[in-house]
């Protein structure tokens, strides 16, 4: 009996241990996504000269082209904002049709940091049309961080629109473009954008006093 007892409680704490990722070894020439991101940092970190940002931006972009797991392409794209350099087309290309919501919010960023040729299409693409909230939002900000007159046009469309929030956020892109301030008017904004002639710059209004912060 305790011969027994003693095999069943042997056999049950082998059982009860649990095995862990590091415990079960990667097939030959898999690498794990921890190391993958680790090696990426360093090559970041590694880029002190405009030429060697060229050249990591590149093996960057071949990465994301080729990884099939969302959570590191939406790092990559953060990785490369941090170069300070505009991405490709075929990257933006790729990127803002990523079925990942994470990877065209981490898109809306890079073009705001570092734009491409590109940047204000895509932007508006994304802010007016994307299925995300969270991705028209980080779209609608990226456009006033941009400060191109040629974004003025999509955020008036977006005065329009039936959310709040949408609204607010077009409002403060508008005060990054312009330069001007009508407050929550959205029907200034709107004559302003368009050619008319606003009755003059306000305070902000109470309504966006009381808007959340995004």
């Amino acid at each position: 009996m305790l011969v027994l007892a003693a095999g069943c409680s042997g056999s049950n704490s082998f059982l009860r241990k649990k095995k862990t990722s590091q415990d079960i070894p990667l097939p030959p020439g898999i690498v794990a996504p921890r190391e993958k991101l680790q090696n990426w940092q360093k090559l970041v970190k590694s880029a002190t000269s405009p030429s060697a940002k060229s050249n990591v931006a590149r093996q960057l972009e071949e990465a994301f082209l080729k990884e099939d797991d969302p959570q590191l392409r939406a790092e990559l794209l953060r990785l490369m904002g941090q170069l300070n350099l505009p991405p490709s087309d075929t990257l933006v290309e790729r990127a803002k049709s990523d079925e990942e919501p994470s990877v065209r919010i981490q898109l809306c960023h890079l073009l705001a940091k570092s734009p491409s040729g590109s940047a204000v299409s895509v932007l508006s693409e994304l802010a007016l049309n994307d299925r995300d909230q969270d991705v028209r939002q980080a779209a609608i900000k990226a456009l006033g961080r941009l400060h191109d007159p040629r974004a003025n046009q999509v955020l008036a469309q977006l005065l329009r629109n039936r959310d709040p929030a949408i609204q607010y956020l077009a409002v403060q892109s508008l005060k990054q473009t312009t330069g001007k301030d009508f407050g929550m008017d959205l029907k200034q904004w709107e004559a302003y954008v368009y050619g008319g002639t606003p009755a003059g710059e306000s305070q902000p209004a109470l309504a966006e006093k009381a808007s959340p912060r995004y």
